[in-house]
């Protein structure tokens, strides 16, 4: 540790004697000046630890001394004023001017030792306790230029979000935003910050926002809701609103987080998509009856046409029959009338089975086929015999162009419908 430096200014000798000799064995470098001037110049060079300094002195007496140097609580020494006994003027102006310790003549040994070691304790923890603040400022504001680098960055990295997002504290009132949240409103972010929805929104869609939030902080289930809202822009837009609370470190809620996110597109694509889809069911709707009307048309022609071969072809292809009976042309008739059979089969098959000539009991025989019903069963239905019922069958098959076919009756029946 470096020795303590003294400095001790009067223009006696005698007293000057008198403190070297009361401090000699204390291990301290102590230095004499006659006056003020004296004083000044070696308190520039040397930098004492403490001054011994007496008020009367030729030339640049102490008050002078003192109205130069003047002592603040930040010099590296502390000054010791001697003064004579009862001089409490003296005392008065040096506590004026910034001394806080006295020694009245005459000096008592004792007194100065003290003194003396009390004062550069003081100074010693003086400067220990500045350099400990100065190291802690020092630590303070790195830390706190961390936490400025830290925050500007998180800054920085929600305004890098496209989406508009916020947060707000436990009463509702907002902390901060995003770039994007600022251009949402139309304002900045010191026009944001501490102010609720109700400063910075219309009051209809503050209102929505503002009971989502309540209903948030009193379920502290994540919410999401629609919204629409006006834009700086003058359009309407959209919202999809996402909220959240969050938590401070002693898992007290610290407010909520949101983010808005832009549907207006969306819905609007929908809405096409949803008009597109309402246009393609009227369409089809449209061909549906159309092609309803078309098979409609389709039924009725082809009904005209096996209808005109029953009444005009058929007879006449059946008395041609009759009369070349047992002749060689009869072949040709048969021929003919199963070549017609098959040229209106590809339409037939769908039309009353009245057209193909069938009796009313080969109908109803025909109709037991179709649901599957054994002929003792039909008998049974029908209130005729079973021979009766075979009877039918054969000529069902027959009509129906099936002798000699491995084709069965009860599919091709289900097949005509």
């Amino acid at each position: 540790m470096a020795i303590p430096k003294i400095l001790v200014i009067d223009d006696e000798p005698a007293l000057q004697k008198a403190i070297q000799k009361i401090l000699k064995n204390e291990k301290y470098d102590i230095a004499f000046a006659g006056n003020g001037i004296e004083g000044l110049a070696h308190l520039e060079k040397e930098k004492p630890d403490l001054i011994f300094l007496d008020l009367r002195m030729p030339g640049l007496d102490g008050f002078g001394f003192l109205e130069k140097i003047k002592i603040t609580p930040a010099d590296p020494f502390h000054v010791v004023v001697i003064t004579g006994h009862g001089d409490d003027k003296e005392v008065q102006r040096s506590f004026e001017l910034g001394v806080n310790f006295f020694l009245r003549k005459p000096l008592s040994l004792i007194e100065v030792r003290c003194l003396t070691k009390r004062c550069l304790e003081m100074k010693a923890n003086e400067r220990e306790l500045r350099e400990h603040r100065n190291s802690l400022e020092k630590l303070v504001a790195a830390r706190t230029l961390a936490l400025v680098n830290q925050v500007r960055f998180q800054q920085n990295l929600i305004d890098s979000i496209p989406v508009p997002v916020y947060f707000k504290d436990n009463t509702l009132l907002y902390l901060g935003c995003n770039k994007a949240f600022e251009d949402s409103l139309g304002y900045g972010r010191e026009d944001i910050i501490g102010k609720s929805e109700y400063a910075i929104m219309k009051r209809k869609q503050a209102r929505i926002h503002h009971h989502q939030d309540m209903r948030l902080m009193e379920t502290g289930e994540t919410t999401s809701y629609e919204v629409s809202c006006l834009y700086p822009d003058g359009r309407e837009h959209e919202l999809l609103v996402f909220k959240s609370l969050f938590f401070d470190t002693k898992g007290a809620i610290g407010g909520l987080i949101g983010a808005n996110l832009d549907i207006t597109e969306r819905n609007r694509a929908q809405a096409r998509a949803e008009q597109h889809a309402e246009e393609l069911e009227n369409t089809n709707t449209a061909l549906r009856v159309l092609l309803k009307q078309v098979n409609e048309n389709k039924t009725e022609m082809e009904s005209k046409v096996l209808d005109n071969f029953t009444r005009l072809v058929n007879p006449y292809l059946d008395l041609l029959e009759e009369n070349l009976a047992n002749t060689p042309q009869q072949e040709y008739i048969h021929v003919i009338k199963k070549n017609i059979k098959k040229i209106t089969s590809s339409f037939s098959l769908n039309l009353s089975s009245s057209y193909l000539g069938l009796s009313p009991r080969e109908i109803q025989v025909a109709d037991l086929v179709r649901q599957g019903r054994a002929n003792k069963e039909a008998s049974r239905i029908l209130n005729i015999s079973i021979n009766a019922v075979e009877f039918h069958r054969n000529n069902l098959r027959k009509k129906l162009g099936l002798q000699n076919k491995k084709v069965n009756l009860r599919t091709y029946l289900l097949s005509m419908q």
